[in-house]
């Protein structure tokens, strides 16, 4: 799942807890129960190309994506007055913290970390029903958007 829905989420959820550690953990466990869910990007990270252009094109979807979440954060913080921003931050790591740790360990390499890509993956495939990004996109913006107005 793109960043922009875990971000909703975790904006979602600093509405609904008062403690930054809490906000946390709720959002890590959100994370992956979203992950579960089939939301048609799978396909994205296979893209044909190769090597330079490979990396390229996902640079380019990841940069659009980081840059929604970054506006979805914003928004919300001028949307929102006496929010406490330890929560917002916790909540935002938290929903983040996975795929961060997973871009770290493939780009780095860090082969003592494969056992979180393989529960990745795992958590990924546990509904093994995959459809097109001109499904799963929209499906993701509704699931976006749907959360935005549970947050604002």
């Amino acid at each position: 799942m793109f960043l922009t829905p875990h971000t909703s989420v975790a904006l979602w959820i600093t509405t609904k807890v008062d403690n930054p550690g809490l906000a946390f953990v709720f959002a890590l466990i959100s994370h992956f129960i979203l992950d579960i869910i089939p939301h048609g990007d799978e396909s994205i990270g296979k893209h044909k190309a190769k090597g330079r252009a490979r990396f390229f094109y996902l640079v380019k979807v990841a940069f659009v994506d980081i840059i929604l979440a970054t506006i979805l954060v914003y928004y919300y913080i001028m949307q929102n007055n006496g929010f406490d921003r330890m929560i917002m931050v916790g909540a935002l790591m938290g929903a983040w913290v996975p795929d961060f740790l997973w871009i770290g360990i493939e780009t780095f390499r860090l082969r003592f970390l494969n056992f979180y890509i393989r529960f990745h993956s795992r958590v990924h495939r546990l509904i093994d029903w995959h459809y097109s990004p001109v499904y799963g996109v929209p499906f993701q913006i509704i699931f976006t958007l749907f959360m935005i107005k549970m947050a604002f």
